[in-house]
């Protein structure tokens, strides 16, 4: 089993914030702060605790953020990134991403969306059912 986030819209309820930014690396702490987590490192986080060790990302809108950060991403979070490009995003919604990714589904995921915090308890929940 993998995860699988969706991050590839371009987020235009988040302006200003994504205006520069693709809305899975809005910041979530408190501002002003040195390195504050984003919405990416707090996914990323729950499945390296759910003992995930493999994450696949959607990406489109200003996709090359995320791709600049990949291997200290994986660095950090013990995890095996594969980003997918959706060069619709900004045409397309969450089907086509899903769409985009779909070799990923094979092998079983556990989906999150790149602009939704949530504890790890969600991941813990879903496992358990």
């Amino acid at each position: 089993m993998i995860g699988l986030v969706l991050a590839a819209g371009a987020g235009r309820r988040l302006r200003p914030y994504t205006d520069s930014l693709p809305k899975a690396l809005v910041p979530v702490g408190p501002a002003g702060i040195e390195g504050e987590p984003t919405v990416l490192d707090l996914t990323l986080a729950n499945f390296a605790e759910i003992g995930l060790t493999e994450v696949a990302v959607i990406v489109g809108y200003r996709k090359e953020a995320v791709y600049e950060r990949k291997a200290a991403l994986e660095a950090k979070y013990g995890l095996k990134l594969t980003l997918i490009d959706n060069d619709k995003a900004e045409e397309w919604n969450n089907a086509y991403s899903l769409w985009c990714g779909r070799d990923a589904l094979k092998d079983g995921v556990i989906l999150a969306n790149g602009d939704t915090v949530h504890p790890v308890s969600v991941e813990k929940t879903l496992l358990a059912a």
